[in-house]
């Protein structure tokens, strides 16, 4: 995969090696503990038509934790900025959970590099700190801490049997074949950071959300978690004109584990957005 160096640490990223000048382009940001190869599915089903980047966030795939071991959402940041800018033209952004919150992130950070943003249920939880939605900010704190806990004391796998217990259902993780569960054992300690950043996050987290002009397409699934709930009840508040839709019998996974139900929804939502993307360029021309 190719490598970028940027000023935050290295960055590994898929990148499909389209080169027509006249294709949109599409960053694809996967959830905590995954990488890149969440994706395949939806890259195969969008075809050759897209220029297409996934990057593994930090601690995740092939790019390392930061040379400090506690890497922070600022430098994820850094990183996937410097990605962005390697694309020409503007940039459709799909995440998933953390990656979603990243998503969210960049587009509120770059909105005139971002032509649309679909999220699944991003976590951006410091949405919730000073909301209304006590219960929910209650919840994931509990889950972070103990999260954040668990690796501190040197118990990366319990930290990953209670990860997916909390995200997937219980036994999650001992249901896996050994390889994986080695890998998303060892995701943990980014993890753990990119909860550490969630949390603290918010106060300013809003701030420029209600004027993004993108199209934006926010999914959640029936089955998911209170947290996330609360997170998506924010969002809607804060961004009035995006598309939401609630996919029943879906969970937080299904980008993963229900790739059926999301991904047509994806493709309807970047095949409109490029028509929006298309008429802007002619207006503006």
């Amino acid at each position: 995969m190719p490598i970028l160096e940027t000023a935050a640490g290295r960055l590994s990223y898929f990148d499909n090696d389209c080169v027509e000048a006249d294709v949109p382009r599409l960053m694809l940001l996967h959830s905590g503990a995954a990488s890149h190869r969440q994706w395949r599915s939806l890259i195969a089903t969008l075809g050759r038509g897209w220029h297409i980047v996934a990057p593994d966030l930090i601690g995740h795939g092939e790019t390392p934790m930061s040379d400090h071991g506690k890497p922070t959402l600022e430098e994820e940041v850094v990183r996937l900025t410097a990605l962005l800018e390697r694309m020409d033209g503007p940039v459709h952004l799909v995440g998933h959970s953390y990656g979603g919150a990243m998503a969210l992130e960049l587009a509120r950070q770059q909105p005139h590099r971002i032509a649309s943003l679909a999220m699944y249920e991003p976590v951006a939880f410091g949405l919730l700190r000073d909301s209304s939605q006590r219960a929910a900010w209650h919840e994931i704190a509990l889950v972070a801490q103990r999260h954040i806990d668990l690796v501190a004391s040197g118990d990366p796998r319990a930290a990953a049997i209670a990860f997916l217990d909390y995200w997937v259902g219980p036994g999650a993780l001992l249901a896996m074949p050994a390889p994986m569960q080695a890998y998303v054992t060892g995701c943990m300690s980014a993890v753990a950071s990119e909860f550490r950043g969630l949390l603290q996050a918010g106060g300013a987290a809003d701030a420029g959300l209600q004027s993004l002009a993108m199209p934006v397409l926010l999914l959640c699934g029936s089955n998911t978690t209170l947290a996330v709930r609360g997170v998506i009840a924010e969002l809607r508040r804060l961004l009035p004109a995006a598309r939401y839709i609630s996919l029943a019998g879906a969970t937080h996974m299904a980008p993963l584990l229900q790739s059926d139900l999301v991904n047509p929804l994806l493709a309807d939502f970047l095949d409109i957005a490029v028509q929006i993307t298309k008429r802007g360029l002619r207006r503006a021309g």
